[in-house]
């Protein structure tokens, strides 16, 4: 009787873990997970129950976004190094198909949300992530424990631009480990960045890479002005 009654706790919670990583996955990934470009995903449920990673990070990102480019290589390498403990998962902000799924296809073996135009339930799924994490720019890293969901870190892009070989690396990775992992409604974000006005000012630019050529052209217009200005004092001193 007592060896049946602890197997069967044993059962109960494994079975009781499962279930809780599974339910918060679903909650905040959606019913999909991308495991690779062109793909129609698996089942969230599938793929995070039973799972044996210690850390998930969520990996803001987009190819449009000139910073992006230049940490996804330090990412993925980081990755490499850490992957017994951690799982990456890409929320992207690219606005198309293709920018997509060639970009994703740089950042393989991360798995990947669906996009947010991939449907209007993936969007909204995506505006929630970005409003739960209280996101303000990219790139962002956040890490969660992965049997909770419970939140350890927005900083791990800062962190992670600091360590340059495996053991810092591991060390890093251990020390989000020993950290206590909070409920995400009570953790404090500092979206691993200052924001001062200046920074505030270079995100936005970043984030509607657009509008920097408007700001060209008004500039262009503006030493245009003050050039044609400065010839009519000239000129009127002449007289």
């Amino acid at each position: 009787q007592p060896a049946f009654y602890c197997s069967h706790s044993r059962t109960t919670s494994k079975y009781l873990l499962t279930t809780m990583a599974t339910n918060w996955a679903t909650e905040l990934f959606g019913p999909k997970i991308l495991t690779k470009p062109k793909t129609t995903g698996l089942p969230t449920e599938s793929r995070f129950g039973g799972n044996n990673k210690k850390l998930v990070a969520l990996y803001f990102s987009a190819s449009w976004c000139p910073p992006c480019k230049g940490f996804s290589p330090m990412l993925l390498d980081f990755y490499n190094s850490c992957k017994d403990d951690l799982d990456i998962v890409f929320v992207s902000s690219d606005r198309d198909e293709k920018s997509f799924n060639d970009y994703y296809q740089k950042l393989m073996p991360f798995l990947a949300t669906m996009p947010a135009f991939n449907s209007e339930e993936a969007r909204q799924q995506h505006i929630k992530m970005a409003d739960t994490f209280q996101i303000k720019g990219i790139p962002t890293v956040i890490v969660l424990d992965a049997k909770t969901g419970n939140f350890v870190t927005d900083n791990a892009r800062t962190e992670i631009m600091k360590v340059t070989d495996e053991e810092s690396k591991k060390a890093l990775v251990k020390s989000w480990l020993e950290k206590e992992a909070v409920p995400i409604d009570q953790a404090e974000f500092n979206t691993g960045m200052s924001r001062g006005p200046l920074m505030k000012a270079l995100m936005f630019f970043v984030n509607r890479p657009v509008y920097i050529f408007g700001l060209y052209y008004l500039i262009k217009q503006g030493l245009k002005y003050l050039d044609e200005l400065g010839q009519d004092e000239s000129e009127g001193g002449e007289l």
